[in-house]
């Protein structure tokens, strides 16, 4: 037989103690293990909220935050390379069109009789030097047929003035032209005209605006998860807490039943004079003769006088002189020699003998 053979009784023997031990442990260890862990997710929990909250704040930041830009007016237009914008957005009008703001400004306008337009083109071409291209991108957008060819037009516009225009564009290559036009649709005095144009990009509004709703929402959950975390731990510390007082109050309670009581009982004072001698009656009844049957003689000469002779134990007289009188009720009082009495109620023994009274 090998060793391992021998040495595997040994071990199935002892595997039940080693089977005893494991629940011990587990039922100290989980408590403790528990409300560590759960500080610990709590802790993260916090970290996490924070953290999603500041991204969200960050990715907000970016989305809130325009791309200023100015076009130079020269030569009775202003025209303005937009360069590439980019964005989610398909083709066609949809919400997550990037914004785009023009502010043209009025400084000054010819003074003619006709009527004079302004007007603003967003145009997505990739050449903004080319006059043919733009002028038939300016066709196309008055026209109002494409999305990637956009117009906005003021009417008789007021020097002083600052107009604003909003545009939605798709993701492409843009350019801005902003002019003046008479009633027939040439450019007016440009020696007389002076136009200031500022423009305001969101390039990043859906970009970041909605991983910022989204770290916005992990945020809240987050906090939510961390308050719930937060209560168990408080209910764990609750518990934990009365058990402690729990366990104060035990041990008080045992130190004080072993400590006994703080001293004997106090000693009750007896009566201090001797108990008060009840009067019986001073004569004999009266005669009471009742009538019986006639055949039954009656002895009226054997009547008597007085109550029967009581018979009073003499007292017991001590070498020091005092003695001991009966109370009734198997108590005795010790009357001293110079005529006090002792405030101690005694009793008779089995033996005879007068020994103080305990009670119990």
């Amino acid at each position: 037989m090998s060793d391992a053979e021998l040495d595997s009784p040994e071990e199935e023997y002892e595997s039940p103690e080693a089977a005893d031990s494991v629940p011990e442990e587990s039922e100290t260890g989980p408590q403790v293990e528990t409300l560590g862990t759960l500080r610990e997710s709590l802790k993260k929990s916090r970290w996490n909220v924070f953290m999603f909250l500041g991204l969200a704040f960050l990715m907000f930041g970016f989305a809130l935050f325009p791309m200023p830009m100015d076009a130079d007016f020269e030569y009775g237009t202003a025209e303005k390379d937009l360069g590439f914008v980019w964005g989610p957005s398909l083709g066609g009008e949809d919400f997550m069109d990037v914004p785009y703001e023009v502010s043209v400004k009025v400084n000054r306008l010819p003074a003619t009789t006709g009527n004079i337009t302004l007007q603003v083109f967003v145009v997505q071409i990739d050449d903004c030097t080319d006059p043919e291209v733009a002028s038939d991108a300016e066709e196309k957008a008055e026209a109002g047929n494409e999305h990637g060819y956009q117009y906005g037009f003021v009417e008789s516009p007021v020097e002083g003035r600052t107009y604003t225009f909003d545009f939605d564009l798709d993701m492409g290559q843009y350019c801005l032209n902003v002019k003046a036009v008479g009633q027939d649709g040439t450019i007016v005095d440009p020696s007389r005209t002076n136009l200031e144009v500022t423009g305001k990009l969101w390039p990043n509004q859906v970009i970041a605006g909605i991983p910022g709703l989204v770290f916005l929402g992990l945020s809240t959950f987050a906090f939510v998860g961390a308050q719930k975390i937060g209560n168990r731990v408080k209910s764990l510390l609750e518990d934990k807490k009365v058990t402690e007082e729990q366990m104060v109050l035990e041990e008080a309670r045992r130190q004080k039943i072993v400590a006994g009581p703080g001293g004997p009982p106090k000693p009750v004072a007896g009566p201090t004079e001797p108990p008060v001698a009840v009067a019986g009656p001073s004569g004999a009844p009266p005669d009471q003769i009742s009538s019986g049957p006639s055949n039954v003689a009656v002895d009226n000469q054997s009547t008597r006088s007085g109550p029967p002779p009581a018979t009073v134990p003499e007292p017991i007289t001590n070498d020091d002189g005092s003695t001991y009188e009966d109370a009734g009720n198997g108590y005795y009082y010790r009357k001293m020699a110079n005529g006090g009495y002792e405030q101690q109620i005694y009793v008779k023994d089995a033996s005879g003998q007068y020994v103080p009274y305990q009670a119990e």
